[in-house]
């Protein structure tokens, strides 16, 4: 069955999560808890399109997809400093620099895992899973100038600059060569993988591009105006049809085959950071991986309140483990150091 792990900070725990990190082939799963409070959770959103889905109410769908995407689009509008959008309120703008410094301080985190890892046989490389859409990894990657971020495109495939999504790039590794000597050493790199797109996706004939969009506008004269804006998203939205769009489009069906993939993969390990389960399907493909048994799963839960709902998900797997911290909350901030509590804390 799952057990509990409760880390207090002692030898034992940085002993621990030692063994864990350096023998192993690293993957995250992060959900919308990881960019709180930029962005809100998703809430019941799911259940509210899902009911305007039943109801054929095309206008009320729009409508909630809408207000959903602002929110999500908040925060950026900031980051890139778009003067046409509204004002950005000062507590947002708060909220926001928290968010940014704990993505910052993430890929410190992991940059840090893999410089230092002891083992030549496993690749420097982690793969960061994720069902949000922001771009706060990306953001934070602009600031991190000692680990390469790979989001899936291919650089420069027309005279015009674009870049175009290409799953297989997940699969590439990065060497650096001396000119002098002959030497090649292996460049510490993380794959961003957006299971359900991402805001920088824009779809073009039958490709993906990174492509920003324009702001939103400040008011839609016309449903259509509105419709068009939300359709404009290259995101597989919050609904339970998501599975069935997902295999529709062979883009999204190949980034949750890898995700399949890497789990099957031996000595493998999954840490889970802002994520319910509720998405069903991921947690069917995590439960089917289960059965590997080299794979292990860790799951960080943001409060003592989670960590049962998390015991009672996984309760037959003997491979997932449930980390909280005894008496406060489990944030990104104590994340980052439970990560390189070994290493001596982020830099």
């Amino acid at each position: 069955m799952a057990t509990k792990r409760a880390f207090y900070g002692q030898d034992g725990d940085r002993d621990y999560f030692e063994r864990v990190f350096q023998s192993a082939n690293i993957n995250f799963l992060i959900g919308s808890g990881a960019s709180l409070p930029a962005i809100s959770i998703l809430g019941n959103i799911e259940s509210e399109l899902q009911k305007l889905i039943h109801l054929e109410d095309e206008e009320g769908y729009f409508d909630k997809a809408a207000e959903f995407l602002h929110s999500v689009w908040i925060p950026h509008e900031h980051i890139l400093a778009r003067h046409n959008a509204a004002p950005t309120p000062p507590l947002i703008i708060e909220n926001i620099a928290i968010v940014r410094r704990n993505y910052s301080e993430f890929l410190s985190a992991l940059e840090k895992i893999l410089t230092r890892r002891r083992t030549g046989l496993l690749p420097k490389r982690i793969n960061i899973f994720t069902t949000n859409y922001d771009l706060f990894v990306e953001d934070a990657a602009t600031r991190n100038n000692n680990i390469i971020i790979n989001d899936g495109f291919r650089k420069r495939v027309n005279i015009w600059g674009g870049t175009i999504f290409d799953a297989a790039c997940f699969h590439q590794t990065i060497y650096a060569t001396g000119n002098l000597y002959n030497y090649k050493v292996e460049l510490p790199t993380v794959n961003l993988i957006k299971l359900h797109g991402s805001l920088s996706w824009r779809k073009y004939n039958n490709d993906i591009y990174y492509n920003i969009l324009d702001a939103k506008p400040l008011i839609f004269n016309t449903i259509e105006e509105k419709k068009s804006w939300v359709l404009s998203h290259s995101l597989i939205l919050p609904r339970k049809e998501k599975f069935k769009e997902t295999v529709l489009q062979n883009i999204y069906y190949d980034l949750l085959r890898s995700y399949a993939n890497e789990l099957d993969k031996e000595a493998t390990l999954l840490i889970v950071f802002g994520f319910s389960f509720a998405d069903e399907h991921l947690e069917t493909l995590t439960k089917k991986a289960l059965r590997n048994a080299t794979l292990k799963v860790i799951i960080f839960a943001y409060d003592e309140g989670s960590v049962q709902i998390y015991m009672d998900k996984f309760h037959d797997y003997s491979n997932v483990e449930v980390v909280y911290t005894p008496g406060k909350s489990l944030d990104f901030i104590v994340l980052n150091n439970i990560i390189t509590c070994y290493l001596g804390g982020i830099r």
